[in-house]
């Protein structure tokens, strides 16, 4: 079958939006024109003349909007069984559209049939609440919509009401329960086209009609809303039909890969409030926000105005103090007009949603924007307002949704004017997975959350205890809520948003000891992380240095509640096994600095002596002089960073390495982590060939200690993840082993070993927009070591480049600390030279800094398969 001229009509579509930037109008031209020519080919075949039967296009087909690669949804029709010359005609034309490269959904089935699909399944319904005739008996597909649409009584339209309520609430939580994700889902997520849809469906049943313009004649939509709408849906479609064109497939997920390159085809341009891409975004961010703010206002009336009435309305409305209205859970206002000379009215309509548990009326958010030019200086220093702010943001269960609707009201940043400038602010990385004000309302839900033991990201940690008599408690929520209200105001963010914050401690009427505790913890509100992920914790001096820093043991309790609510408000990359038992490890180690209250180094010749007589408790007697001998050659490092029962495994380990050259062990640890341990031989960039076959194996190298002993064996212990195949494990590791080996023995083996497989980074992690590399070397932070940190983006064998450059540079690595936040990585060596000194001179400095970062820029991704990266 001629599919010519759709194959025609689709490629003119597509280079269109290659030429320009079309929206909805263009979305819906290119359906209509695909539903004429499918028409004209019905009428054409022999199928035409049949009584009892039709064709109809549904979905987006029927609804009348597509993109050049959305698939076509077709229904076909039949009374009583399809005529066979129908029947015929079908089997001809969906494997030629097939052929032409449309993707079809179709389905072959009788009104009764369809029925009962739809009555099993909710989507179904969805599906067909717009359909359009493209073919058949005509009389026949207006029977079927009448009694389709007619089927929906008083009842019905309730429960389909309600269905609809609940499809929405599981599609938000497949899909991200919430409209400032990084990276949304233009189709199905929060403030998506699916939600626009949604309105469309109402509409259908309960007016006859999917138009917006009939949303706003029944008075269920503002004309302001319509307009909102209509703009937002022209802006998705923009979007969703660059980034088909951009990635050349039906993608839907608006990735960070893709972010830059669409800001630059939609006219978005660098300026002085940011990047083209944070304008872009911040742009997304309010056309969802309103979408997903309006269709919940539909549904809610919608739902009210369906319920069936009580006997009693006395029941229903209650009169509150503001004078507020609670009419079935849902609050408003009863004298709005009277709110410029009572602006405390608009906190206290949020306090008693948070009292109360209460909805707001559908109503109440547009009223509370039109009157917030009322909130001056004056009101947001009243005590009253004050009082109920804080009641607000420290209830238990209801703060985080009620800030969230201060902050989409415009309210929230009206009385703390400070957070406007993060409002729909991008973390442009994959680490945050949130807006930054998404992000801080987020890390209030997670302290209320620690607070109760209430579950959230894995892994769990119980941290009750540390809320038992803690002062200060509101000003660590309060710290919670603004720790990153600094961020778009330039670099050192956490300096910036500590000055902020000392004139919104004085407008709240905070203490001079709480403003001072709130500006130390928004300053510092990342030292605990940043020690713990590139710290050596085996070293007394940066233990120290945090305890200086903190100063007492109360700030620790605040510091740490705060870095691990903010660990678990950025996403599963800020927060797994790995990172906090670091945390813990941290926590601990400082603490106990602090109960001593001194500065002094603890007495480590005693934990020496203690953790060596425990060693040779677990060994059999005859085994004890050769381990004692062995003892007294170990480092301290590796000796106060070990427990008894490693350093004897250990022993073993160094002892078979005499027979089989290689010794590999791995252990699991909690959640999806493993322990590697390698004993063998030591030779020159021993290192950099271990990292470089774990990269070839799939495997992320977190943190890695390396022990060099007086005997000339090597003893690396690393923290890995992302073990390919889990559930045979044993065979990932044997495959290890026997590669290690042959390219610890031979290294040209190594170069063999990665032109067979290279593994690659998914599309995700490879960001539009990267930070410039950077490298740092501190001499401060050991006082045994230069510490090297790298800053890089991800891509694959990376760390692998740069242990080899650090080799070739005649740099002995010590300790290596792996982070990859999102994209980002960060790297942290303890080198030495090879006399086993610290780099001490500046032109070595200047060359080491130089040389990194030159492999940095040549490290690049592989245009083919097999292409061999070189440094």
């Amino acid at each position: 079958m001629d599919c010519d001229h759709l194959v025609q009509l689709r490629k003119d579509f597509q280079e269109s939006c290659a030429r320009d930037v079309p929206g909805v109008m263009a979305a819906r031209t290119y359906a209509t024109q695909l539903l004429e020519e499918l028409r004209r080919l019905i009428i054409a075949s022999s199928a035409a003349a049949a009584d009892g039967w039709c064709a109809a296009a549904v979905g987006g087909f029927g609804r009348g909007q597509l993109s050049f690669a959305s698939d076509l949804d077709l229904v076909f029709l039949h009374q009583r069984r399809l005529p066979l010359r129908v029947e015929a005609w079908i089997r001809q034309i969906i494997p030629s559209l097939w052929d032409a490269g449309f993707e079809v959904g179709h389905m072959v089935t009788s009104p009764k049939d369809l029925k009962n699909l739809m009555r099993q399944d909710f989507s179904v319904q969805t599906t067909f609440m717009e359909a359009a005739l493209a073919g058949g008996d005509a009389d026949f597909y207006g029977r079927w919509r009448e009694e389709f649409l007619s089927g929906f009584s008083r009842t019905k339209r309730a429960r389909f009401l309600e269905d609809l309520r609940q499809y929405r609430k599981a599609r938000y939580r497949r899909y991200g329960e919430s409209s400032y994700l990084l990276e949304p889902h233009l189709k199905e997520g929060v403030g998506s086209l699916r939600d626009l849809h949604t309105i469309r469906w109402v509409g259908v049943i309960f007016l006859g009609t999917p138009l917006v313009s009939a949303l706003t004649n029944a008075g269920w939509l503002s004309a302001e809303d319509a307009l909102w709408l209509e703009q937002a849906e022209d802006f998705l479609w923009r979007v969703r039909l660059q980034l088909h064109h951009v990635s050349g497939k039906r993608l839907d997920r608006l990735l960070m890969a893709d972010q830059e390159t669409l800001a630059k085809r939609l006219g978005f341009l660098d300026g002085t409030e940011g990047s083209a891409v944070e304008a872009f975004m911040h742009l997304y961010y309010r056309h969802t926000a309103r979408i997903r703010r309006i269709t919940a206002f539909v549904l809610d009336r919608l739902t009210h105005e369906t319920r069936t009435p009580r006997r009693s309305s006395a029941h229903r409305k209650t009169v509150l103090p503001g004078p507020f209205l609670l009419e079935d859970n849902h609050l408003s206002f009863m004298e709005p007009e009277r709110i410029p000379e009572r602006p405390d009215w608009l906190m206290a309509l949020f306090g008693e949603a948070a009292k109360r548990g209460a909805h707001f009326h559908h109503q109440t958010g547009r009223v509370v924007r039109e009157y917030l030019w009322a909130v001056t200086d004056a009101v947001r220093s009243q005590p009253d307002v004050v009082a109920q702010f804080f009641d607000i943001l420290l209830h238990p269960s209801r703060a985080f949704a009620v800030l969230r609707v201060m902050m989409e009201t415009g309210f929230l940043q009206t009385f703390i004017p400070e957070l406007a400038s993060v409002r729909y602010r991008v973390q442009h990385d994959l680490y945050h997975l949130y807006t930054v004000d998404e992000h801080l309302m987020r890390t209030v839900r997670e302290m209320h959350r620690l607070e109760q033991g209430l579950p959230s990201l894995e892994p769990q940690v119980d941290c009750r205890h540390l809320f038992q008599d803690l002062p200060h408690r509101r000003v660590l929520y309060l710290a919670a809520l603004l720790h990153d209200v600094g961020k778009g105001q330039g670099k050192n963010h956490s300096v910036r948003g500590a000055e902020m914050s000392r004139a919104i401690g004085e407008r709240l009427g905070l203490q001079e000891e709480e403003k001072s505790l709130l500006e130390f913890l928004i300053r510092h509100h990342l030292l605990l992380p940043d020690t713990a992920l590139k710290r050596d914790l085996s070293d007394e001096k940066p233990i120290v240095r945090c305890a200086m820093q903190i100063g007492s043991r109360i700030k620790l309790r605040l510091l740490y509640l705060l870095a691990v609510a903010d660990s678990r408000a950025t996403g599963p990359g800020a927060w797994n096994t790995w990172r906090a038992s670091l945390m813990d490890e941290l926590y601990a180690k400082v603490d106990r600095v602090l109960l001593r209250g001194e500065w002094q180094p603890e007495d480590v010749t005693q934990r020496v002596d203690a953790l060596q007589a425990e060693v040779l408790a677990l060994c059999d007697a005859g085994l004890r002089p050769a381990v004692a001998r062995w003892l007294e050659n170990l480092s301290l490092r590796y000796l106060l960073s070990q427990t008894p029962a490693d350093v004897v495994r250990h022993y073993s380990m160094e002892k078979a390495v005499l027979d089989q050259g290689l010794v590999l062990d791995a252990q699991p640890l909690e959640g999806e982590l493993w322990q590697v341990t390698i004993a063998s031989r030591d030779r020159p960039g021993l290192f950099a060939t271990i990292t470089g076959v774990l990269w070839l194996h799939g495997l992320n190298i977190l943190s890695a200690d390396i022990y060099t002993r007086s005997s000339g064996i090597a003893l690396d212990i690393l923290i890995v993840e992302d073990v390919p195949d889990p559930l045979h494990s044993e065979e990932t590791w044997r495959r290890v082993h026997n590669d290690l080996t042959r390219c610890v023995q031979d290294p040209a083996a190594f170069t063999a070993l990665m032109a067979r497989h290279q593994p690659s980074l998914p599309r995700k992690s490879l960001l539009g927009s990267k930070k410039p590399d950077r490298v740092v070397m501190d001499e401060s932070a050991s006082d045994f070591y230069t510490v090297i940190e790298v800053y890089t983006w991800d891509r694959p064998g990376v760390l692998h480049a740069v242990t080899q450059t650090l080799y070739e540079l005649g740099l002995t690595i010590q300790l290596a600390k792996i982070s990859t936040p999102g994209a980002q990585v960060v790297d942290v060596f303890y080198v030495t030279d090879l006399d086993g000194a610290k780099i001490q001179d500046p032109e070595k400095h200047g060359l080491i800094e130089e040389r990194l970062l030159e492999c940095l820029r040549s490290w690049n991704l592989p245009k083919a398969r097999g292409e061999l990266l070189t440094v």
